[in-house]
């Protein structure tokens, strides 16, 4: 999804997602083939740390099957209508690809654009 780089501590950070979830071992071996590929070696001659994890639920979605694996899942979304942002907290109700479907207490049942989504992050919810 997104590699972050501190050159002055020698750091490479792999954020990776996957629609399905994603498993320690998943990670390991995503870091294993990262360290056994010489790309490393490549841009940190002196040795890197490489860190390889999932998006942690801070991150916006930035991809379409993230907004599918959150189906069910109540989203802070801002987003573009008409030249202005917009704030909005919803629940997920259904995503086809273009059009997300969505639904709170004040607006019910509504639909937004992913081409008007400015950000979109998942609420975690205790129960």
């Amino acid at each position: 999804m997104n590699i972050k780089e501190d050159p002055h501590k020698g750091l490479v950070r792999c954020l990776i997602d996957s629609e399905d979830s994603i498993s320690l071992d998943d990670t390991a071996m995503i870091s294993k083939l990262i360290q056994h590929s010489g790309v490393l070696d490549q841009f940190y001659p002196d040795g890197a740390s490489l860190e390889v994890t999932s998006l942690g639920v801070t991150e916006p979605l930035t991809h379409s099957f993230q907004y599918r694996k959150n189906i069910g899942r109540k989203l802070n979304i801002t987003y573009d209508k008409n030249g202005y942002r917009k704030n909005v907290e919803a629940e997920l109700t259904g995503f086809d690809g273009e059009i997300l479907f969505l639904q709170n207490k004040n607006k019910g049942h509504f639909q937004l654009v992913l081409a008007n989504i400015l950000q979109a992050k998942v609420i975690i919810q205790f129960k």
